[in-house]
């Protein structure tokens, strides 16, 4: 697997909105059904929107010069990256109390259904919080071009998911087992991780938005 996917695909394991989901779902009665629904509908919805991009841009490579691939995968890298930076700076210029519209809008959205919880609603989680952001195509431009065929991408996509969903099957694996700890556990990793969520979210953007850029710019300058 690509380095710099598998990279990220670890910094994608906790988030704030996967913690709150699994968590609301450790808490219920049903939590292994909810789960389920969660990972099953989840990784078919991120496997298939990450199987299609990785073949489309395989083609596209397949189909024109190594050149003019490697520069089409360059730009991208600098367009994700300059993304990335805009939203470190946007979250860092944000008073600590006053929440984007977006995130306050989600954040509503996703309250309401977790107090209502159904695997219906569970599955509806999973794909809206899983939708591609800049991680996740930063991640598959980087698989694309690890890649020397369409198979070995769709390997790596696939275990990029897994990588991505692992909290949620960490979760299910628990809940069968240790059933009673789970939600414990995930609570005090919450409790931990919220002070610092701020200034994680900053750096880690800010250093993807560098990185990239920096990666995408000397690519094309030496063309």
């Amino acid at each position: 697997m690509s380095a710099e996917a598998l990279v990220l695909a670890l910094t994608s394991i906790v988030r704030p909105t996967t913690i709150a989901a699994v968590g609301a779902m450790l808490s219920r009665p049903n939590a292994r059904r909810l789960l389920a629904g969660y990972l099953v509908v989840g990784l078919l919805f991120s496997l298939t929107v990450g199987t299609v991009i990785v073949l489309v841009l395989h083609g596209y490579s397949a189909a024109s010069t190594s050149t003019a691939s490697t520069v089409r995968r360059a730009f991208a890298d600098v367009i994700l990256g300059a993304a990335a930076c805009g939203y470190a700076a946007g979250a860092w210029t944000r008073r600590r109390s006053e929440p984007s519209a977006m995130t306050a809008r989600l954040g509503s959205w996703l309250q309401d259904r977790l107090e209502n919880l159904t695997v219906t609603g569970a599955a509806l989680i999973a794909v809206v919080t899983h939708l591609p952001g800049l991680v996740y195509l930063a991640a598959l431009n980087a698989i694309v071009g690890a890649s020397d065929s369409a198979a070995g991408a769709i390997v790596q996509v696939v275990l990029y998911n897994v990588i991505w969903y692992a909290l949620a099957i960490g979760a299910l694996v628990m809940s069968a087992f240790r059933p009673t700890a789970a939600p414990d556990l995930l609570e005090n990793a919450e409790e931990a991780i919220r002070p610092y969520s701020r200034t994680i979210v900053v750096a880690f953007f800010a250093i993807l938005g560098v990185y990239l850029v920096g990666r995408g710019l000397l690519v094309l300058l030496d063309r």
